[in-house]
C-alpha cells in the first residue's frame, strides 16, 4: 500500500504537523508528498494502481477545499481521507463531492486520520494476500 499525500505548500505548521505525523507511524509504507495543486493534479493523471493507493488530502481553508474539488474527476474513485478546516455543515456538503472513505477536521495529533489508515492498509495488506506485520 502507497500513501499519497498532498500538504499545499502554504499549510505551514498544520502541514508540517500531518506530515511529521504520518512519516513518523507509517515509516514503512511508501509514502509521496506532493505541495503543489499543479503537481498533484499531474501525479492524479499518472497511471499508478490505485487499488493500492490512498490519498491523504489536507485541505486547511476553504479555498484549498475548493480547489481540490475542481479535481473531483480525476480523484473518482481514489481511497480519500480528507482533512477539513472546520467541521460547518457548508464546508461537510462541499466535502462529499470529492466521495472520500474518511472526513475529519484538523487537529493537533491526527488519531482518528492514524487509526483509519491503519485498518485501510491492513484491509489492503489481507486484499492483496499478504500477512501482517
Amino acid at each position: 500500500m502507497n500513501i499519497v499525500l498532498f500538504i499545499h505548500q502554504d499549510s505551514s505548521e498544520n502541514g508540517a504537523r500531518l506530515k511529521e505525523i504520518i512519516e513518523h507511524k507509517f515509516n514503512k509504507t511508501a509514502l509521496q508528498t506532493l505541495h503543489t495543486f499543479n503537481a498533484f493534479k499531474e501525479r492524479l493523471k499518472a497511471v499508478p494502481d490505485y487499488d493500492k493507493e490512498i490519498f491523504i488530502l489536507l485541505a486547511d481553508s476553504k479555498h484549498r477545499l475548493n480547489d481540490l474539488i475542481v479535481l473531483a474527476d480525476l480523484l473518482d474513485d481514489k481511497r480519500i481521507l480528507l482533512i477539513l478546516p472546520d467541521d460547518s455543515q457548508a464546508t461537510l456538503q462541499e466535502a462529499h463531492r470529492l466521495f472520500p472513505r474518511f472526513l475529519t477536521s484538523m487537529s493537533s495529533t491526527y488519531e482518528d486520520v492514524c487509526s483509519v489508515l491503519t485498518k485501510m492498509i491492513r484491509q489492503g495488506k489481507n486484499k492483496s494476500g499478504k500477512t501482517e506485520e
